[in-house]
């Protein structure tokens, strides 16, 4: 079948005010909005629901780092639905043609709790290769504990219409929260977490970074801690059962 049509990074007037809700709240004191029963997480969802943009966000807490909720636009841009997304680590999504060296990015701005950016092949659920510029917005809580990393799919598509949607997804990208407001007493135990920049983020603005991410693989800042493929192959024989049990 055809990769879907790129769309619009546009949002619903309901999701820019959730999402303005959620940032003031964790970093300007300001309320948390009351969605379900009144959890970040459900605020949360419920701004990505009307999204055509693919979004997901995963529980850093949890072992294997898996995906907790998606937006509809998810399953356009890889044509998996939600019920075969969450519980899984976003690198499903790699295959045979995706960069060691973008796969190291990820996890060095993992590991760092920084904002990241990367171009990296990324494979459909009919087998199909998409080149996916990827953002990722990590979330800390109020006691420096990285509780979850929001992750947005861009399907880059050699258009015209290619520095305008980039812009708009620029947009997206600045609405997203970094950080939730938690009560000490009621906060889970979790490990404090210092956000690291590279020298090469610090002063650049969102759109700068990701037309840099478009152009070329940025250089990991702990680069002496990577020991070679092995590094990135953890997950390779995952993947190829993964691709034979979902053709």
């Amino acid at each position: 079948p055809p990769a879907p049509e790129p769309v619009s990074c546009a949002l619903p007037a309901r999701s820019q005010e959730l999402l303005a809700a959620l940032r003031s709240a964790g970093e300007a004191g300001g309320q948390m909005p009351v969605v379900g029963s009144g959890t970040w997480l459900e605020a949360f969802t419920a701004a990505i629901e009307p999204l055509q943009v693919a979004v997901v966000i995963t529980d850093m807490k949890i072992s294997g780092v898996l995906i907790t909720a998606c937006s509809p636009g998810f399953e356009r841009v890889t044509g998996y639905p939600k019920s075969e997304t969450v519980g899984r680590n976003c690198r499903f999504l790699q295959g045979p043609r995706t960069e060691p060296a973008s796969v190291a990015i990820i996890q060095d701005t993992l590991r760092r709790g920084a904002d990241c950016f990367v171009k990296i092949t990324n494979y459909r659920k009919n087998g199909e290769v998409f080149q996916n510029l990827l953002s990722m917005r990590p979330v800390h809580d109020s006691n420096n504990v990285y509780r979850m990393c929001i992750g947005v799919q861009f399907a880059v598509e050699s258009t015209p219409q290619l520095k305008r949607r980039v812009k708009k997804l620029a947009l997206l990208l600045q609405l997203l929260p970094s950080r939730v407001e938690v009560v000490h007493g009621l906060a889970k135990a979790g490990p404090l977490h210092a956000k690291r920049e590279a020298s090469h983020e610090i002063g650049k603005s969102v759109e700068e970074q990701l037309q840099s991410a478009l152009e070329r693989t940025a250089p990991v800042m702990d680069a002496a801690d990577m020991v070679g493929r092995e590094r990135y192959a953890d997950h390779h024989q995952e993947m190829l059962d993964d691709l034979r049990s979902n053709p």
